[in-house]
């Protein structure tokens, strides 16, 4: 059962993503009304206080749990995220400010509806079952289609800029800025963590990565077509996504860890993400036709130097 632990109040950082206006006007992160969450909330789905699937299924869309899955959203990013100077960071036990009470005192905060002890454990009468269902709402496609149409503009200016270099940086710079500034990035860790034995963290993280590859792969192609570029042999577009996602998802954690190592500039817009980039164009493209591929050109820029030509003696002139 739920741990009836004293709640953390919330914290006096305010995600970028949220005002206090826009809690008086009703709205959410992600207002989808016609998204239908039964297939993703498991927890609910199989220990609601329901007796048919139906019943089940019409609790899960409801406007109730969907405010219960939002507090549960802004209590994850208040602890989870970036804390001003003034935060007690010991006080944070794992997910007990995820209990009951602190959800219900959340949903309340949030003024459209008030939720309850009862109508909470009517969806979840057991705490892990709510956590696994608020991080699996975290993590669905249409808070990553959110947070990818928020960094368009920058991807569609890579095949048109006409300072290219600059375009590469603004879009490194506006990936990593905006990516740390959403919730679902970190429920992303430990989604991950989880998706080895857990099919909906799983399915969901597959869906994220759907999305996100489907946006920079068409920025990509746009690109290439527009600049005239040619990938070296054995190398696709695919695989140079894969490159970048990896080395962005490598610095997204470094920048959680220790958010002035260097990894950003903002007073120059750039960062080494951009940077990374810039090298991965260089090494993967062919700019010069030479037709080598990737392993070829470095054996070239390795291996030994060819031996310098013999000197030549100067023959007096016989005349």
């Amino acid at each position: 059962m739920f741990q009836l632990a004293r709640p953390r109040p919330l914290l006096r950082y305010a995600p970028p993503w949220y005002c206090p206006a826009s809690r008086a006007r009703g709205t959410t992160l992600t207002d989808v009304s016609n998204e239908d969450l039964s297939s993703l909330l498991s927890g609910l789905m199989r220990a609601a206080r329901r007796k048919t699937d139906a019943g089940r299924k019409a609790l899960a869309n409801d406007q109730l749990t969907r405010e219960y899955l939002e507090a549960g959203l802004r209590l994850v990013d208040a602890q989870l995220g970036p804390t001003d100077d003034d935060v007690d960071t010991e006080d944070r036990p794992l997910f007990r400010w995820l209990s009951q009470r602190a959800v219900v005192d959340e949903v309340s905060r949030g003024g459209r509806l008030r939720g309850s002890e009862g109508s909470f454990r009517d969806r979840w009468p057991y705490q892990p079952d709510y956590i696994r269902d608020v991080f699996a709402y975290i993590l669905r496609r249409a808070h990553w289609q959110r947070f990818v149409d928020r960094t368009a503009d920058a991807r569609n200016r890579l095949a048109d800029a006409e300072d290219a270099v600059r375009a590469v940086h603004d879009a490194a710079y506006d990936d990593l800025i905006t990516t740390r500034r959403t919730p679902a990035l970190r429920a992303q860790l430990i989604g991950a963590a989880m998706a080895e034995r857990d099919e909906i963290a799983r399915t969901t993280l597959q869906e994220m990565y759907q999305v996100s590859t489907q946006a920079w792969l068409e920025a990509y192609e746009k690109t290439v077509a527009v600049r005239g570029l040619r990938l070296r042999p054995g190398l696709t577009l695919e695989d140079v996504n894969f490159i970048m996602t990896a080395v962005t998802e490598g610095m997204q954690l470094r920048l959680m860890v220790d958010p002035d190592d260097g990894v950003i500039d903002h007073e120059a817009r750039t960062s080494l993400l951009g940077t990374a980039a810039l090298a991965l164009i260089v090494a993967c493209f062919d700019h010069l036709g030479d037709g080598l591929s990737l392993e070829e050109v470095v054996a070239l820029a390795t291996g030994p130097a060819p031996p310098a030509p013999p000197a030549t003696s100067a023959e007096p002139d016989p005349a």
